[in-house]
């Protein structure tokens, strides 16, 4: 409990007086609008980040569901677009750029714990703030993970269900859990296809499947 206490109070001694105000408009405000349906709730999700996040470089569709906290640590360019459900934390600094786009149920969080502490979760050397950086045009792809400190760059592509823990390169395409380009994946998806059909033959030297070689026995 004194734990939880002491890491609640070193984060909180870091709030400037806006940062606190944003953080309460955040908890009573946000989750009043986060939900409300049609056009009127993009409008007024987009109003409440013109107001409290760091920057938005023009209009941005944030669909229903989206949990957005320390919003007062969010560059947004413009044309940003995120689909239902995206949790954004941008307590450590994340800065999007301008056509980024981002899929259903994404988490982007700019604060980690490491597991290599001895002190627990709430240990004083545990917790640590990241930066996040996604370059223009680039695309993000539903159930992501996004980690603290990563940069995407400009025009990458992040195929669904793909957990980021190492920078994506410009142009660059990457998937997978851990996230890694879009033609290793490949090579070794195909490999590991070549290793089951290898290992098939090797347990039926006739080459025929078991319910062909059962269909053999009762026909003979």
């Amino acid at each position: 409990m004194l734990g939880m206490l002491a890491n609640v109070k070193r984060i909180v001694v870091q709030y400037s007086v806006r940062h606190f105000l944003v953080r309460i408009a955040e908890e009573y405000l946000w989750w009043i609008i986060r939900s409300w349906p049609g056009v009127e709730g993009v409008a007024m999700r987009y109003f409440f980040l013109k107001c409290t996040a760091k920057r938005v470089g023009g209009f941005c569709w944030i669909s229903q569901g989206c949990t957005i906290v320390n919003s007062y640590g969010l560059s947004v360019g413009k044309d940003f677009a995120t689909n239902r459900n995206v949790l954004i934390d941008a307590v450590g600094g994340i800065e999007l750029g301008d056509n980024v786009g981002v899929g259903p149920n994404v988490v982007i969080i700019s604060q980690e714990h490491t597991m290599l502490s001895h002190r627990g979760y709430f240990g004083k050397d545990t917790h640590r703030f990241k930066p996040i950086k996604i370059g223009d045009d680039a695309w993000i792809g539903a159930n992501c993970y996004i980690k603290a400190g990563v940069t995407i760059g400009a025009r990458a592509v992040v195929g669904a269900c793909s957990n980021v823990i190492t920078d994506v390169p410009k142009n660059g395409r990457v998937i997978g859990s851990p996230a890694r380009p879009y033609t290793d994946a490949l090579r070794e998806l195909l490999r590991r296809g070549r290793s089951k059909e290898a290992k098939d033959e090797d347990g039926n030297p006739s080459g025929l499947q078991p319910e062909d070689s059962h269909e053999t026995v009762i026909k003979a």
